[in-house]
């Protein structure tokens, strides 16, 4: 029946008025999307009539280098006899980031000893060409000093002139040397630096790949456990779900495709009044729908056939709380109808699939009718409006309903 209504976009009167006001606001939703589902899907048609419409070849393209043969050129890295691995790629590439750092650092320490040395060489040089002066005055020398003095002084003030040129000459020779050692070290330390930094670099790079496979082996252990965590989590999802559609399936109603709103039954509505009573006669009253559970006898708040008017006339004077059960003309069940305290409200009760229960979804199954007149009692129909079924609203008359004329013994 539900896809029936979707499909005609249109409700029966008389069915919908069965309905109560959060059954309808459902009912309507559904409707609305289906109307929304179908704009969309005409919506999308035109679209694409439109865009094949105005679609036009481009005149870019795309010109791929061919190969010899013909087909596109392609270079796949390491295949060629000359190309290099990517191990030997990596390596080059290590062996020249510590060379070069190897460098920086020689160069460094080089200027650092290149200037000791000539600290010390100019230090040296002061020492040897520049002796301590004499003590005594000028004139002190004149008086006491001898013939062989003076000519030994004579002698040094000579030596004095050409000191500078000797100075500039041992000077140059010693830097020449200097250099030449430097650079010497220089190349020594760089190789053996390059080796240690290489080293280093590599015993590093090993340390950090050991590391990452030990990250990726932990990783692996936690990844198997979660997944197995979730493999047990999704199928003991499924066991409940499972034990959940088999313990509702009796008592919950079936559509082809699942709708959370009105819970209408797959076979259609009944055909006419007679058949209506045929059912009723042929399948209910064995099951003793209508009957008080602790008593042999027709229950005061059943009043068989009747409209829906009808029961708002009879519940009219009637007090909050007051309540009839007929038998519904639009579904293979029942109505009850409840008076409330501005007007009288009707739920239908579905019979077909062999229990008792409301129209809609997660609704209890009850074995009798009685039962679920019971049961509402103390529980109300729907949380928000606090429906209890307190007092029932007895017939006009002491007879049964017409239902059951001609089956029951006076």
């Amino acid at each position: 029946m539900l896809q029936q209504i979707l499909k005609d976009m249109y409700v029966d009167p008389e069915l919908l008025a069965e309905l109560d006001e959060a059954q309808k606001q459902t009912l309507f939703c559904r409707m609305r999307e289906e109307q929304v589902r179908r704009w969309s899907v005409w919506d999308h048609s035109e679209n694409s009539k439109a865009i094949n419409s105005k679609k036009h070849k481009s005149k870019k393209k795309v010109q791929w280098l061919l190969d010899v043969d013909g087909e596109p050129w392609t270079w796949i890295m390491g295949e060629h006899k000359d190309d290099k691995t990517i191990e030997q790629i990596i390596e080059e590439e290590a062996r020249e980031a510590a060379r070069v750092q190897a460098e920086h650092e020689t160069e460094h320490l080089r200027l650092k000893v290149e200037s000791e040395l000539m600290a010390m060489l100019e230090s040296k040089t002061k020492q040897q060409f520049h002796p301590p002066e004499n003590k005594y005055s000028h004139d002190s020398e004149v008086i006491y000093c001898s013939v062989e003095d003076l000519k030994t002084k004579n002698t040094r003030k000579s030596c004095a002139t050409a000191t500078p040129a000797i100075r500039g000459a041992l000077k140059e020779l010693s830097f020449n040397k200097v250099s030449e050692r430097v650079r010497n070290w220089e190349h020594r330390v760089m190789e053996e630096r390059t080796s240690e930094i290489y080293k280093i670099m590599k015993n590093k790079k090993e340390e950090e790949e050991r590391q990452a496979e030990e990250a990726d082996k932990k990783q692996e252990i936690v990844w198997r456990e979660q997944e197995q965590k979730a493999k047990e989590a999704e199928l003991q999802k499924r066991q409940i779900a499972r034990q959940a559609r088999e313990e509702h399936r009796k008592s919950m109603l079936c559509f082809e495709k699942p709708f959370n709103g009105v819970f209408v039954p797959d076979s259609s509505k009944p055909p006419s009044k007679k058949a209506v009573i045929e059912w009723f006669r042929a399948k209910e009253i064995p099951r003793r729908a209508g009957f008080d559970q602790n008593k042999n006898a027709i229950a005061t708040w059943f009043h068989g056939l009747i409209t829906r008017q009808e029961a708002e006339v009879l519940l009219n004077k009637e007090p909050v709380g007051s309540f009839l059960v007929r038998i519904s003309e639009r579904i293979w069940g029942y109505a009850i109808t409840y008076k409330d305290f501005d007007c009288c409200k009707h739920y239908l009760v579905d019979a077909s699939n062999g229990h008792y229960q409301f129209l809609g979804a997660n609704q209890m199954a009850h074995n009798t009718l009685s039962e679920l007149i019971t049961y509402h009692r103390n529980m109300p129909i729907t949380k928000t409006g606090e429906e209890l079924l307190l007092r029932p609203c007895n017939r006009t008359t002491n007879l049964p309903p017409l239902v059951f004329q001609g089956l029951l013994k006076t």
